[in-house]
């Protein structure tokens, strides 16, 4: 498997892309992930992002983010989405250990969803924000 996702990686790099986006297998129509990360699709204050069955990551980033977003008054759903959603979407953005959130601009520029939710969650990483989820444990 991690073979076929490098490989993916590297044709869609050589024809001057820079990530590629799995869709199902059986529809070819709903989101799936990118590359080794978890997508989300905003619309207004709703918040969409595949749920965790069968091929979806489950990853401890994608929680983290959607723990967040509901902290902060946003509406998530975890359900088939689709590739004209993400078309229609305000703003759409990934999660990964190793990128936390990035986000696929296009020509909207910098979603404030994505950078909202990347700053509340690296604040509670690093201690900069006082911990309303009640993630970290002090140890004495």
């Amino acid at each position: 498997m991690a073979f076929r996702v490098l490989m993916a990686q590297k044709i869609a790099k050589e024809k001057g892309y820079s990530d590629v986006l799995y869709l199902d297998a059986v529809h070819k129509k709903y989101l799936e992930e990118v590359s080794s990360c978890n997508i989300f699709v905003v619309k207004g204050n709703v918040i969409s992002t595949p749920a965790v069955k069968g091929t979806i990551l489950p990853g401890i980033t994608r929680k983290s983010i959607i723990d967040v977003a509901l902290s902060k008054g946003f509406q998530v759903e975890e359900r088939l989405v689709s590739v004209d959603e993400l078309l229609e979407a305000d703003e759409v953005f990934c999660t990964g250990t190793a990128v936390v959130v990035v986000e696929y601009a296009g020509n909207k520029g910098v979603g404030v969803v994505s950078q909202q939710l990347y700053t509340s969650l690296t604040s509670l990483q690093m201690g900069q924000a006082e911990d309303w989820l009640g993630w970290t444990v002090q140890l004495s």
